[in-house]
């Protein structure tokens, strides 16, 4: 990409949230963050295949477990529209490109979830785990989302007192 390339061009927000409810995650990639659409991408294929392999067990009935994985994909199937009809507006805001520390934040979160996700499934495959264990550590998401958020607030403030 061309650092020097001027960035004052506009896109719809509204044509981003179209084509991200027509194919997840590729609003984002209108808008410009690969990085973030790709993993969208990746997190909605994800959650498909969780709702797919719980309701196709064969061991017991996984009905809970099926409504879950029903909800998660739905509410992240809503989300990612709002997320991608907000970052084109905010990208013409700013006429400018996500910075790259931004980028870098987004792949690590994203590195770490798919490193989690990846244990489990495995744990899961060896059978130390069933799919009812991990679905029990689905609060550990929201934990550790809130921690983010904490410690994002206190760098800034921070910063703001320096």
């Amino acid at each position: 990409m061309d650092e020097n390339k001027d960035y004052t061009e506009k896109k719809n927000p509204g044509l981003a949230a179209l084509i991200s409810g027509l194919f997840p995650g590729s609003g984002l990639f209108y808008a410009g963050n690969y990085t973030k659409g790709f993993s969208y991408m990746l997190l909605f294929a994800l959650l498909i295949v969780l709702l797919v392999y719980s309701a196709d067990d064969g061991r017991h009935s996984m009905a809970a477990d099926v409504v879950v994985f029903s909800l998660l994909l739905a509410g992240f199937y809503v989300f990612q529209i709002i997320d991608s009809f907000n970052e084109v507006k905010k990208r013409n805001r700013t006429s400018e490109p996500a910075s790259e520390e931004v980028t870098s934040e987004i792949s690590l979160t994203g590195s770490v979830i798919i490193l989690i996700l990846g244990v489990l499934f495995m744990l899961r495959n060896l059978d130390v785990i069933s799919y009812r264990s991990i679905i029990k550590l689905w609060p550990l998401l929201i934990i550790g989302i809130g921690l983010k958020m904490v410690i994002e607030y206190l760098v800034v403030k921070e910063n703001e007192d320096e």
